[in-house]
């Protein structure tokens, strides 16, 4: 469901399917396992999720605070217009930095 790979200090992680009650927790875990290794600096490649619901969003601001508790950050990247869409309504959006790549969301650690 998600994987992990390392581009220099930053762990990007790709999600596959939609983000909703029946994964969320396995964002939650993913993130937190990496949070052990020392590398607070996370983009999430969501350019395979179709769609979010209420249970992926509030992984993902789960996520971000556990993040920001270890002095790092978290950055999404590659929304679907749909996913932007409910991010935006609900107002989640306020707590992101987005990208529309991978690589400027990664590169936006250095700048």
């Amino acid at each position: 469901m998600f994987s992990v790979e390392t581009q220099g200090a930053v762990n990007v992680v790709q999600l596959v399917g939609p983000l909703n009650h029946e994964n969320a927790d396995t964002l939650t875990e993913t993130i937190a396992d990496g949070l052990t290794k020392g590398q607070p600096m996370v983009v999430l490649d969501m350019s395979d999720v179709p769609l979010l619901d209420s249970a992926g969003l509030d992984s993902l601001l789960d996520v971000r605070d556990s993040v920001h508790q270890q002095g790092g950050d978290l950055k999404l990247a590659a929304l679907s217009q749909l996913c932007e869409d409910v991010l935006r309504v609900t107002g989640v959006n306020e707590h992101f930095d987005s990208h529309k790549e991978v690589k400027s969301a990664v590169r936006s650690f250095i700048q």
